[in-house]
């Protein structure tokens, strides 16, 4: 089966090089963004602001996703992230992100992980 929404698939990549100009390709100018159980955060220049903030707290990170489903304009990635810390200590956690799509972009991201280890 051919999937609608195959151009979310680099968006791990993205993330886990940093490139904040690709990740924001992905997003819709009216997205909102809900990351674990942080307030919404509208709109794709306060959504660069959010990455901006994280991707200098963590040294890297490395998503390995290993479950994608598609129902209707709903998207849904599963799967394992590590974060290496700023000490070079590691963190890896299970992860699972639902995207609401609209024209090829996302409009809604939901993040569910528990980041309660991270900065420990």
């Amino acid at each position: 089966m051919t999937r609608k929404y195959q151009k979310t698939d680099a968006l791990s990549e993205a993330l886990d090089s940093k490139n904040l100009e690709k990740v924001l390709e992905f997003i819709s100018e009216d997205c909102v963004l809900i990351a674990g159980n942080g307030e919404a955060v509208r709109g794709k220049e306060n959504i660069g602001k959010v990455f901006e903030g994280f991707f200098p707290a963590v040294k890297s990170t490395k998503h390995d996703v290993t479950d994608i489903f598609e129902s209707g304009e709903s998207l849904v990635h599963r799967g394992m992230v590590t974060y290496t810390r700023l000490d070079d200590s590691q963190l890896t956690i299970p992860f699972c992100d639902v995207f609401k799509m609209k024209d090829d972009l996302i409009r809604e991201y939901y993040i569910y992980i528990d980041w309660s280890e991270l900065f420990n």
